[in-house]
């Protein structure tokens, strides 16, 4: 019976063994699968290199006229009763180029000039009247004493200064009137400010409704051209003055002088040192514009740097061929790379995907 027991116990032990000798082959081929994966994962390394690093800004600019005048209604709340040019059009300074409707305004400023007239005709008949009365009464000076006269003529010129006076203060509330609408109905046009050509114009379809200082309509002077640039928060690296090479995207160069930085506009103004004839109007040109740069800097590629909140790592392979990670410090973030000011040594490989 204990033989039999011994036996039985035996085949338990032995059974846990085979049982378990299976269970670590299990856990060791499973780990190994996983370092195959490791080992056969294709990675793409790169090194740690020093050169020249450079931070740019492209700008682009556009052919355009210099001179130009953007033009608005100074009146709210009004439909669009004419406008007389289209894009493309030539025009004169002081030509008509659209208008609100305002005919009872108009109609009201005629009234005034009326009565402003009725008013000054008044003063000139009271003149006349005087006149002749002054003269009558002279006539009747040798039946007066000197007197009586001077007293009649005083009473005579009183009265009709009062009248006159009457009549100038009602004359001045109305020209003041006359005033105020009249600069009120200019606002209600657009006239051109200077000789140009009409570059822009709004849509005036039949919804219009005029707001004040809402641009309308362009004239521009194609008489002057340059290339005028709106990345205006860049004139700091820029020297007026100087000259400065834009192309185009397929390569043209064109060397221009910047000759104007206007803060007010908020455009750079190159103009082209030798005058080209044929250039067209709207030509985009491109000026590749150096933010910063480094001499002899250490970097890597930017897609080589990974982040956790503030802090830069990189990952590498160890003498034993497994992959691990590497804090490093970082400086100016160049176009296509970074600087690499810790951690890391010139020649020294890592993965970069």
């Amino acid at each position: 019976m204990r033989r039999k027991k011994f036996c039985t116990g035996a085949v338990m032990v032995a059974c846990v063994l085979i049982l378990g000798g299976c269970g670590m082959t299990q856990k060791e081929d499973k780990t190994a699968i996983l370092v195959s994966d490791d080992a056969v994962r294709a990675y793409e390394m790169t090194q740690v290199q020093s050169g020249k690093l450079q931070k740019t800004k492209v700008l682009v600019a556009n052919y355009q006229q210099v001179k130009s005048e953007n033009m608005s209604f100074a009146v709210d709340g009004r439909r669009l009763s004419g406008v007389y040019v289209s894009v493309g059009d030539t025009v004169t300074k002081g030509t008509l180029l659209a208008e609100l409707y305002c005919d009872e305004e108009q109609e009201r400023l005629a009234s005034l000039e009326y009565q402003i007239k009725t008013q000054e005709m008044k003063i000139k008949h009271l003149q006349e009247q005087q006149e002749l009365e002054l003269a009558q009464l002279a006539r009747k000076k040798p039946d007066m004493s000197e007197e009586e006269y001077r007293r009649s003529v005083l009473t005579l010129e009183n009265e009709y200064r009062l009248q006159t006076e009457d009549l100038e203060d009602m004359i001045y509330i109305e020209r003041l009137q006359y005033d105020e609408l009249f600069q009120w109905i200019e606002g209600c046009r657009i006239y051109a400010g200077m000789d140009g050509t009409v570059t822009y114009m709004r849509d005036t379809g039949g919804s219009f409704i005029s707001r004040a200082g809402s641009k309308v309509l362009t004239v521009s002077d194609s008489a002057e051209c340059a290339f005028l640039c709106d990345d205006i928060e860049y004139a700091p690296y820029f020297t007026q003055g100087e000259s400065y090479v834009f192309s185009t995207s397929t390569g043209v160069e064109y060397e221009t002088v910047l000759k104007e930085i206007d803060e007010g506009e908020g455009v750079l103004r190159f103009e082209l040192t030798v005058p080209q004839y044929d250039m067209t109007l709207g030509q985009r040109v491109l000026y590749s514009l150096v933010l910063e740069e480094k001499e002899d800097a250490l970097s890597i590629p930017k897609n080589a740097v990974h982040y956790a909140g503030e802090e830069a790592y990189v990952y590498y392979f160890d003498e034993a061929g497994n992959r691990q990670m590497k804090k490093i410090s970082v400086g100016l973030q160049a176009d296509s790379r970074v600087e690499v000011i810790g951690g890391l040594a010139e020649g020294e490989e890592i993965i970069l995907r």
